[in-house]
């Protein structure tokens, strides 16, 4: 191995043990404290272990499912769909969070877009995740727009908020697995590479994910472009053949 992938894969190891610390602290001062006595069998309890738990596992799949779509081994199920069915059910699968969080969600879904062809599954949960990460960091009364476009033979969806802004010297950083900057677009309540996700499988169906923001304060947009359909009708490798040439970001 050489010395630039043992770099970033020794990196990547201490940001999965940093990730796995806090939850991992949690359950074992929990069941000491059961073990001692000094802490009550509670319902509350019984809630912070779980919660700890889930976070455990949804790390593991997270770190698992990123890793195998950046080396092309995800395995997907490529169909011709509408960007509108994939929106439908992201939005669906977010619209809880955002009723917690008091945000707003507002679409505005092109009717004459192309389709796509892309694994539907995987491709609602990189709109979903998009969706999440932007109720996250977006204060209550603030507001959500998904919009499409085509252009140049592509689908555009963009994702933007009236929160809380990426400082341009994160923009570059926002889709590395677990970065940490005082305003990251990451949460606790995440597993700290949804982004990295979302990049992932867009890129996995020959597609890209950017972000843009005008710094602190002023809200942030996502972007994910879509070769449509028609441009891969002849394409019948999967993953692309572009995944290949996927200059891919650190491990």
């Amino acid at each position: 191995m050489n010395d630039s992938r043992y770099v970033r894969r020794s990196g990547l190891l201490a940001d999965v043990a940093h990730e796995l610390r806090t939850p991992l602290s949690t359950i074992e001062g929990y069941l000491e404290g059961l073990a001692d006595g000094i802490v009550d069998p509670d319902a509350r309890t019984w809630a912070t272990l779980q919660t700890a738990t889930t976070r455990l596992g949804r790390l593991v799949d997270d770190v698992g499912l990123v890793s195998r779509a950046e080396e092309g081994q995800l395995e997907a199920h490529p169909e011709i769909i509408t960007i509108g069915r994939l929106l439908d059910a992201a939005v669906a699968a977010t619209a809880t969070a955002f009723r917690d969080a008091e945000v707003r969600l507002e679409t505005d879904i092109g009717a004459d877009l192309p389709p796509v062809r892309v694994d539907s599954e995987r491709m609602a949960q990189v709109f979903e995740n998009l969706l999440r990460n932007a109720s996250r960091h977006t204060p209550a009364g603030g507001l959500v727009r998904v919009t499409t476009r085509a252009e140049h033979g592509t689908v555009a969806i963009d994702v933007s908020d009236t929160g809380e802004g990426i400082p341009s010297d994160q923009l570059p950083h926002v889709f590395e697995r677990f970065y940490r900057g005082d305003r990251a677009r990451r949460s606790d309540r995440g597993s700290g590479i949804g982004l990295t996700i979302a990049q992932a499988i867009t890129r996995m169906h020959g597609g890209a994910v950017t972000a843009h923001s005008d710094g602190a304060g002023h809200g942030a947009t996502f972007t994910v472009t879509l070769p449509a359909a028609t441009r891969q009708r002849h394409q019948r490798q999967w993953p692309p053949r572009d995944l290949r040439s996927i200059r891919r970001g650190p491990l």
